[in-house]
């Protein structure tokens, strides 16, 4: 390859890799859990820090359960991710994290601005997340989905349309869609599921409580559509986060769906600004969550006490 073309793909290139997503300095991981599902699946989730920072960075992480407002009481650590540490926190919701055997929920992670003043990229890091599912046909293998850190401050709120794409629920997969919610009061979001075509073929609304998190079973088969959500009652200010999970049903295999926002279909009229979140639920200690303990991989079997 000549260096002029070689010069060429590079200008061509350096845009798009511009317009990634880039670090920041909160993050929502969109779906954890520890718990028996269905078709003998067994779910965890094992979450991943990464400090960037030649200094060490103090974060905070909360754990928001399913079906309830979290606006107060909400298992909350907090903790220093050592200069350029990636911390990987094995089965954070297990008998040495939150403790939450049986339970789902969300994650807010973010840097403690109580404890470090800094600007611009100076908070900045990475948040990553594996939930999966022991074999539910038995044996030491696992499925699962990586579920990224979605940047706090750019969540559905009303200036845009979240899209879902490849949904599939029928004999062979089975879906489930979900929203957490970094808003401080009940958020009404609307869920249309289209098929291959583009038609609404089921449209349902969800209440996601405060600071909540919910997930369910998609209500409708479908092969290969998409689902838009969008908000239709709340605060003006407004944030939420869907997903949707494709799981295999035989072996528990599945795909995580995140949601793509565009301003594409909002009319003028319901479009708001985007703008900085500020509230945070209130903290309780979560007493046996050891970041000594987590930092050991250790294998799960069914039969480990959780």
């Amino acid at each position: 390859m000549s260096r002029k073309l070689l010069a060429l793909l590079l200008t061509v290139m350096i845009p798009a890799g511009l317009a990634a997503r880039e670090l920041t300095s909160s993050y929502v991981v969109t779906a954890a859990a520890n718990k028996a599902g269905v078709g003998n699946t067994d779910w965890h989730t094992d979450l991943t820090l990464y400090n960037p920072h030649d200094y060490a960075l103090p974060v905070v992480l909360q754990f928001l359960r399913s079906g309830q407002s979290n606006t107060s009481s909400v298992p909350t650590v907090t903790f220093d991710v050592n200069a350029w540490e990636t911390l990987n926190l094995w089965d954070v919701l297990g008998p040495d994290g939150f403790s939450a055997r049986g339970s789902t929920g969300a994650f807010f992670v973010y840097a403690d601005d109580q404890k470090i003043a800094c600007s611009g990229a100076g908070c900045d890091f990475a948040v990553f997340a594996r939930t999966y599912t022991l074999d539910p046909r038995g044996g030491n293998g696992e499925f699962g989905q990586a579920v990224p850190g979605f940047p706090a401050g750019l969540g559905l709120d009303r200036s845009v349309i979240a899209f879902m794409p490849q949904i599939i629920d029928d004999s062979d997969f089975r879906t489930n869609c979900g929203v957490a919610s970094w808003t401080n009061a009940m958020v009404r979001v609307r869920f249309d599921l289209q098929d291959a075509a583009g038609n609404v073929i089921d449209r349902r609304d969800h209440w996601v409580p405060p600071f909540g998190h919910v997930q369910w079973r998609l209500e409708h088969s479908v092969a290969g559509g998409t689902v838009a959500a969008y908000i239709m009652d709340g605060p003006d200010d407004a944030m939420v986060f869907p997903y949707a999970s494709v799981v295999n049903w035989t072996t528990g295999d599945a795909v995580n769906i995140e949601a793509h926002l565009t301003t594409v279909g909002v009319s003028a009229q319901s479009a708001v600004a985007r703008g900085a979140l500020i509230a945070r639920p209130g903290a309780a200690p979560a007493p046996r969550f050891s970041l000594q303990a987590l930092r050991r991989r250790t294998p799960i079997t069914p039969s480990a006490p959780q």
